[in-house]
């Protein structure tokens, strides 16, 4: 293609612009300016202070069409990242238990063997915890028994003597 042929095709195709016009500010307000010195109407717009009565003051419509993206519950198949998580973590998981990570055997042994006394410690503890729940629901028990054994006294007011 040639050179004049590029410039015909792209002419030939519109181009429509979401953005506003580019102005100047000083610009618009000049001519806002020397306009309501001219003409006195009650149409006019008074002169923008800012640049966010200035943009207030355009007129825009935005020529936006419905999007062509859907939400992940509405599309099958979509990207789950806690599920990508998920198979992340499994796979890290199943590739240490499978693998020594270049570590020697003696780190091994050591390894299983402080996990084995962590374990024992874990067992100690809530061994230790439930002994003292146990402890605490036999003196509850104890208690309540003691409070039978007492009984009650009844005191009677003396009828030998007169109240006032």
């Amino acid at each position: 293609m040639s050179k004049s042929s590029d410039d015909k095709q792209s002419q030939s195709i519109p181009i429509t612009s979401r953005k506003r016009p580019a102005t100047s500010a000083p610009a618009d307000l000049a001519e806002d300016t020397a306009s309501s010195a001219t003409t006195d109407t009650p149409t006019q717009r008074p002169p923008a202070q800012n640049s966010w009565q200035q943009g207030a003051q355009q007129d825009s419509t935005a020529e936006y069409g419905t999007p062509g993206r859907k939400a992940a519950d509405q599309r099958p198949g979509a990207f789950n990242p806690l599920a990508w998580l998920l198979e992340g973590a499994t796979g890290f998981v199943e590739e240490a238990r499978h693998s020594d990570l270049g570590l020697s055997e003696e780190f091994w042994q050591h390894f299983y063997a402080t996990r084995r006394e962590s374990l024992l410690t874990a067992r100690a503890l809530i061994d230790s915890l439930l002994a003292q729940t146990e402890r605490d629901a036999t003196q509850r028990a104890e208690r309540e028994t003691r409070k039978q054994r007492r009984g009650t006294v009844p005191i009677q007011a003396d009828p030998t003597k007169t109240q006032k």
